[in-house]
């Protein structure tokens, strides 16, 4: 599954000293074994994100945390290793899945949040550190709204192509039902054409100048597809304009899954 980013040690005490609240990252061997996920646990003063490498849905919570410039150290976990399924993991997310955030220690009360489900670590982040926004004001309700509903509905375009590609990959293709898999296709197509009938007249979903939640989840979703073989360029121009203009920001560069920039997707929708 690639290596993790993970903050250096030095790194973050200067620039926790210096009140900075950037990330430093760096590259280390991805968590593989209990033993090395409970050495990884957080400090009481440390906001730790567990994700794992390609995870479209752990991935915008990493670029939402740089494009706000919040400091948190991430442990990248790999899924083949059943890691996941660990008592120590469980106790974490019950539903053992990635991203779980875990917030620094309250010195009040002695107690930390933990978080999982990447809608509700996003909206959580939002409204708990607003500096840097990665939404529309609430006094402008209506394009606030607007946002919110984009941001859920993104959603959708992840289920439809999670389906269809857990097809393609799961049956051969002497054995699959082409009634069925033409019902899937077009599934997918419905949804890329509404998302590319939203970006009509705007560089993004809401604010033509700005990226939010929105933009940056319906990102992670389409560049999931395009290592699967999606081809954007003369079908969906808008959705390759947002592809691009939203891969060229640092946050993404920063976070792109490392298993990504050394092995070749599958391009099975090419198939």
């Amino acid at each position: 599954m690639g290596d993790k980013w993970c903050l250096d040690n030095e790194q973050t005490m200067k620039d926790s000293a210096g009140g900075k609240q950037g990330s430093k990252l760096d590259c280390c061997d991805p968590i593989a074994t209990e033993e090395a996920l409970i050495q990884s646990a957080p400090l009481p003063h440390e906001r730790v994100l567990f994700w794992g490498s390609g995870s479209p849905q752990a991935w915008r919570v990493l670029i939402v945390l740089e494009e706000k410039n919040i400091l948190y150290r991430g442990v990248c976990v790999t899924f083949s290793s059943g890691v996941l399924k660990s008592p120590f993991f469980r106790s974490i997310n019950p539903r053992m899945r990635v991203p779980v955030l875990i917030e620094p220690m309250d010195k009040v009360t002695g107690s930390r949040t933990t978080l999982y489900e990447c809608s509700a670590i996003l909206e959580y982040v939002e409204r708990t550190y607003p500096g840097r926004p990665c939404m529309p004001s609430s006094s402008n309700l209506a394009r606030f709204a607007i946002a919110e509903m984009r941001f859920h509905e993104s959603n959708e375009l992840l289920s439809v192509l999670g389906d269809l590609i857990t097809y393609l990959r799961r049956v051969s293709s002497e054995e699959r039902n082409q009634t069925l898999l033409n019902k899937k296709l077009s599934q997918v197509e419905v949804e890329l054409n509404l998302w590319e009938s939203y970006l009509t007249g705007n560089a993004f979903l809401v604010d033509s100048n700005q990226p939010y939640l929105c933009d940056f989840t319906l990102f992670t979703n389409l560049a999931y597809a395009v290592r699967c073989g999606l081809q954007l360029d003369g079908l969906y121009p808008r959705l390759a304009m947002l592809y691009t203009r939203i891969c060229a920001r640092p946050s993404v560069q920063n976070t792109w899954p490392p298993h990504w920039k050394l092995t070749e997707g599958t391009k099975i929708l090419c198939s």
